[in-house]
């Protein structure tokens, strides 16, 4: 295990930041910026929605950005991008959050399926870029493991709003 030069009362509120992020990640995203794609399939025009979450954690060590791109058809999420950076001078905290980022994405895409995503370190960033594809995951057990999700299942799949309300209420920033 890693051992990060942090205090106590720090390191729990930066863990709980981390957390938080992660269950970002998990559940998807949010946003009014839309943009209007056309799909090979159809007609439908699929949107991609919008969402930023960030905090500066500079007194235990580090800074996080999470930029989250919620694509979906009729209100209804199709998958979703993120990409997120963790900046920081510590090479433990850089190590730490990249193996969290790892291992978390892994069990999560075990657990589920449908999960893409690749970790990378790039000087002083660890950066992950991740891509959920809803259709390829195992909605029926997500939900029953994430029970707060049951509210936001519209028609076998994830309801955008649902996505929104989730993603303001953990302090997000939609545009």
């Amino acid at each position: 295990m890693i051992y990060l030069k942090m205090k106590g009362e720090n390191m729990k509120k930066g863990l709980k930041i981390l957390f938080i992020s992660l269950f970002v990640i998990l559940i998807s995203g949010c946003g009014n910026e839309k943009t209007n794609v056309n799909t090979n399939k159809d007609t439908a025009k699929e949107t991609i929605n919008t969402c930023t979450l960030s905090s500066d954690q500079s007194s235990n060590g580090y800074t996080l950005s999470s930029n989250y791109e919620i694509h979906s058809k009729d209100g209804l999420v199709n998958s979703v991008t993120t990409k997120e950076t963790v900046e920081s001078d510590n090479e433990q905290v850089r190590s730490y959050f990249k193996k969290t980022l790892e291992d978390s994405y892994n069990t999560a895409n075990e657990s589920y399926g449908g999960y893409t995503y690749n970790v990378t370190e790039d000087g002083n960033k660890v950066i992950s870029d991740v891509t959920i594809d809803y259709s390829k995951m195992n909605l029926d057990k997500f939900v029953n493991d994430n029970s707060q999700m049951k509210s936001y299942i519209k028609n076998n799949k994830i309801s955008l709003d649902g996505m929104k309300k989730i993603y303001e209420a953990l302090g997000a920033t939609c545009n």
